[in-house]
């Protein structure tokens, strides 16, 4: 009996532990199977979030490019009669005549100045400093002509040292053959900087040009000669010309006296000029240009003059964006040798050096991104020495010059600008501060306003 008893005991116990391991194995099996469905279940969620994150990226980049569409329109409702777009560097106003259909384009840009000298003994002048009426002809889609006049200080001969000037400051021939090859020849703008080419008053900082820019390198500077141009590769374009030399007995210390300007030009000296510019990276540009070329005394015309010279003059700009806030910088390096007559006179560099940085942002967009309107507070250091070396006499000291602008640029449309800035000036000699015998004139600080327009 207890072994029949027992029998069923193991029966029973054997009987159990089997039917717990096929229930627990089956209970497995489905939460196995739970599982790999959950998993399912969740990857199909994580397919629909990253669905719907790339639309959320989507939607984002359409807003952005409604945003970027709505200110086009505004932009063309403000300006009807003019593309804000600049042609291989030239300015705006400069570049109207490129993106007109055919026959007659009249364009322009002006800007009248006001400087406040901080010396009771300096007086304060005011200015009409330009008025640029630029008349272009288109007479094929591949033929024009550009011109530009210009007309400074009011051409009212009334004050020294600004002397009246009315003037052709560009008068050229544009061949547009190729997208890599086109030729210009007349009185030409030098590629030497980007500002050369590219100076209407609402595209750039400052109720003046930066030193740098008006003393080394020298804005303006044009020439009579040829001028080939294009673009190399996306991205890369180039220009490249053959000018007239310099006019040597009009240097006092750097060339920009030697300019000739298409006024019976000595052409005896020849000079080259070439440019590479980068912009194939969104809101960056980076450019390089050197000049290269001969100089002597005397107009065009006139009996032959002693001093026969050579000048060498290499310049890096770039400038960045990001979003409305700019960064511009430009460094400038020239050099000169000549013979006996012309190193025989004082005060003639034959080393310079200049370089300059900026920095500005628009506020308008961040409280108001659709708007046309800009309010940009800028800085820019600058440093120059026009007589970094003399051939002859003793340096300048006066000539080794620091400038710290700050200010601030608003334009209530963007054709028209209205400037105000502060300038603190000093340099390198130990005169002090001020007008007359025994003072330094370029250590006076000055606060500048200045308006300006482009049409």
């Amino acid at each position: 009996m207890n072994k029949v008893i027992l029998k069923i005991f193991i029966f029973s116990v054997t009987l159990f532990v089997l039917l717990s391991s096929l229930i627990f194995a089956q209970s497995q099996e489905e939460k196995i199977k739970w599982l790999e469905e959950r998993i399912k279940q969740l990857e199909a969620e994580i397919l629909k979030i990253q669905t719907l994150e790339n639309r959320s990226q989507e939607v984002l980049q359409e807003i952005e490019i409604l945003k970027e569409e709505i200110r086009r329109l505004r932009l063309e409702v403000a300006m009807p009669e003019i593309e804000l777009k600049s042609y291989f560097g030239l300015g705006p106003a400069a570049s109207k005549i490129y993106y007109t259909p055919r026959g007659l384009s009249i364009a322009g840009y002006g800007e009248i100045t006001y400087e406040n000298y901080r010396d009771s003994l300096k007086t304060d002048r005011g200015d009409v400093l330009r008025f640029i009426p630029y008349i272009g002809y288109k007479f094929t889609d591949n033929i024009l002509v550009n011109s530009e006049l210009e007309i400074e200080h009011a051409g009212i001969g009334n004050v020294e040292p600004r002397k009246p000037e009315v003037y052709v400051e560009f008068l050229y021939l544009d061949f547009i053959l190729t997208k890599k090859f086109n030729v210009r020849t007349g009185l030409i703008l030098l590629p030497i900087s980007r500002m050369n080419e590219y100076h209407e008053p609402p595209v750039y900082f400052g109720t003046l040009r930066p030193d740098v820019e008006r003393f080394v390198i020298p804005t303006v500077w044009r020439e009579l000669g040829v001028m080939v141009y294009g673009e190399l590769a996306s991205g890369f374009s180039y220009k490249a010309g053959i000018v007239n030399g310099l006019r040597t007995d009009l240097i006092k210390d750097w060339i920009s006296g030697g300019r000739q300007r298409g006024a019976t030009v000595n052409f005896d000296k020849f000079a080259g000029v070439f440019r590479v510019e980068f912009d194939g990276i969104k809101n960056l540009t980076l450019g390089t240009s050197l000049y290269y070329g001969g100089g002597s005394d005397k107009a065009g015309a006139s009996p032959k003059g002693s001093e026969d010279a050579k000048f060498r003059l290499l310049t890096f700009d770039g400038q960045i964006q990001f979003k409305d806030f700019i960064v511009k910088g430009l460094f400038a390096y020239g050099n000169a040798k000549g013979n006996n007559s012309y190193t025989a006179v004082s005060g003639r560099a034959s080393k310079v050096y200049g370089w300059y940085m900026e920095a500005g942002c628009n506020l308008i967009p961040l409280v108001y991104p659709e708007s046309i309107v800009s309010l940009a507070p800028f800085i820019r250091y600058e440093r120059y020495d026009l007589n970094k070396n003399v051939f002859s006499g003793s340096s300048d000291l006066t000539k080794d010059r620091a400038v710290l602008t700050f200010g601030l640029d608003f334009k209530p449309h963007p054709q028209v600008v209205i400037k105000a800035d502060y300038q603190f000036r000093n340099t390198s000699s130990n005169l002090p501060a001020g007008v007359g015998a025994g003072k330094d004139e370029w250590k006076i600080d000055q606060f500048n306003i200045g308006v300006g327009f482009i049409f």
